[in-house]
């Protein structure tokens, strides 16, 4: 991607007017190294890609998986792609799916977007002239262009198109470049429109902070891979990040399983050794905003863990410190010397530089949430107060980007680096899971058969190189009779604390000093495994990256298409 061309002083004011949007950005950039599709949940064993994993769910008629052939005694014929001696599809992938047997029903016009031998789909494409994501691009270091994002999604989806089951159709793929910026409510849904207008059978991808994208495709019965958020996603739409409600149940856990009734051991001066007392500050921008703060103070009050002071703030960069002055001020004289922080990257400098001002050194709790815990930003806090920081993320640790799945499996397929590898989180995952639910789906492929199919998929195994993904009535199930399942992706995160010391480069690849640690090598949990053992600021087995991955999430080795 070509930079944009705008002087270091507007470079500098569109930075502090956007500053979350770099936010989100970064952490695509740190999950360039997430794939998202497997077998079995792991548990407390070594993840393995070598044993098919039973459906959480009834498959759509017409699938027959390997183990449903296996456990049944079935008379089917599996594909050549299908290796015989594990049941899973023969490409060097960690997460690779069951094979399918082969089905010759013909599924024809099974829903708008689908003949019997064509499924349209089309991928969103930013814009070379978004100054926002230019922006993002020249502080995250990527120069992919657009072109060679499109080649990639080519690319992978012939990888996916020659091993996944599709029931004898081709995936045709149609390209969309926005209009506007990523956050330009009007021209996403002008967008989504001119998408409709090659009546898809599905979207993949969006402007990753304009809901307006998804609400438009899903009035439309559109499917929807990797799109913003939506509060009433049945059946069509489909995210990857975990929803405010997955992270809120992890901090809870951890709070009340690893700190409640303890002292604070690791904060500083004035509170160090004192029986902890909990804040909570959180960013609240709206009515929405102020709910969710209170069902944190709620859900942690059931617990068992009391919240001695609760302060909200505006995003609001130009009043950050005069917004920190008093809310610190009020929250050290609760004598409060545990904060859970839910805050952004941008502001939460100011109340990092105000704490210390103001002789207060609690610990800090990172609760998943806005990017705190990317090394990029944690080093423009105050190191004083951070380095009594720790708490929970959903990314992974770093790697480089040729030992991820995404770059290994393109490689492997076409004997060269994907085009653009420094842009495979806009390509990758839901390329890869939208070959999985058709090759799940069935020959009557509809939204419903789609949905189906993703929410039978097992959960993906628990590592430290990749998050676990599960959609349906797997993990997150209530008693709420109007539940309609999960669409949120990663389910699982990492205990991580920061050392003010540690030398290397950050998510951007810059060097410098002060970098994230990831307790037992970025082992993650989900909520109900959390123990009371606390291994924060323990060095012993924490990384700051991963170099090589732990030889059980090694993916198995075939001789690639080409012979090469």
């Amino acid at each position: 991607m070509q930079p944009v061309s705008e002087s270091p002083a507007n470079n500098h004011h569109l930075l502090r007017r956007y500053g979350p949007i770099a936010a989100v950005m970064v952490v695509i950039a740190a999950l360039a190294g997430v794939s998202f599709l497997g077998g079995d949940d792991g548990g407390d064993e070594a993840a393995s890609s070598d044993t098919p994993a039973t459906p959480t769910g009834d498959l759509p008629d017409g699938v027959v998986t390997w183990s449903m052939a296996q456990d049944d005694d079935l008379d089917v014929t599996f594909p050549e792609t299908c290796d015989t001696e594990t049941g899973m599809v023969a490409i060097p992938f960690f997460f690779r799916a069951e094979c399918v047997a082969e089905n010759d029903t013909d599924g024809g016009d099974s829903a708008p977007g689908v003949s019997s031998d064509t499924i349209t789909v089309v991928v969103w494409l930013p814009s070379d002239t978004d100054p926002i994501f230019g922006l993002v691009r020249q502080a995250l270091g990527i120069d992919d262009s657009i072109d060679e994002v499109e080649q990639t999604y080519r690319g992978l989806a012939e990888v996916f198109q020659s091993y996944y089951e599709t029931y004898g159709r081709t995936v045709k793929l149609e390209f969309v470049r926005e209009s506007g910026t990523i956050l330009d409510p009007v021209a996403a849904r002008a967008d989504a429109v001119r998408a409709a207008e090659f009546e898809p059978f599905a979207v993949l991808g969006g402007p990753l902070l304009a809901s307006t994208w998804t609400e438009e495709l899903h009035a439309r019965g559109i499917v929807c891979m990797h799109c913003p958020g939506i509060s009433d996603p049945e059946p069509t739409s489909f995210g990857v990040l975990p929803s405010g409600s997955q992270i809120r149940a992890h901090v809870v856990a951890y709070v009340s399983e690893k700190l409640k009734g303890g002292t604070a051991d690791f904060a500083g001066e004035g509170s160090k050794g004192k029986d902890r007392v909990f804040g909570l500050l959180s960013l609240a921008q709206s009515e929405a905003n102020e709910r969710s703060v209170e069902r944190y103070v709620e859900e942690f009050e059931e617990a068992g863990v009391d919240i001695a002071e609760s302060a909200t703030f505006p995003l609001d960069p130009g009043r950050a410190q005069e917004l920190a002055t008093g809310i610190i001020a009020k929250i050290k004289a609760d004598g409060v010397t545990t904060v859970v922080v839910r805050a952004d990257p941008i502001t939460l400098p100011a109340f990092t530089r105000e704490a210390t001002k103001q002789e207060w050194y609690p610990e800090w709790v990172i609760g998943g949430y806005q990017f705190t815990d990317t090394s990029t930003f944690a080093r423009g806090f105050d190191q004083e107060q951070w380095s009594h920081a720790f708490g929970l993320s959903f990314l992974p640790p770093k790697a480089p980007p040729e030992l991820t799945p995404a770059y290994q499996l393109y490689d492997w397929y076409h004997g060269t680096p994907p085009p653009a590898d420094d842009s495979l989180i806009l390509t990758y995952p839901q390329v890869a899971l939208f070959f999985t639910a058709v090759h799940l789906a069935g020959p009557d492929l509809t939204p419903d058969t789609f949905r189906d199919a993703l929410f039978a998929f097992p959960p993906t195994p628990q590592a430290v190189t990749q998050p676990s993904v599960d959609y349906g009535f797997g993990l997150w199930n209530t008693d709420d009779d109007d539940y309609v399942g999960d669409y949120a992706g990663i389910d699982d995160m990492v205990e991580l604390w920061w050392d003010a010391e540690a030398e290397g480069p950050d998510e951007r690849g810059e060097p410098g000093t002060g970098l994230y640690r990831y307790v037992d090598g970025g082992q993650r949990y989900l909520p109900h495994e959390y123990t009371s053992e606390l291994k924060a600021f323990d060095s012993a087995g924490a990384v700051t990256e991963i170099t090589e991955p732990p030889p059980a999430e090694v993916p198995p080795d075939y001789p690639p298409p080409g012979g090469g």
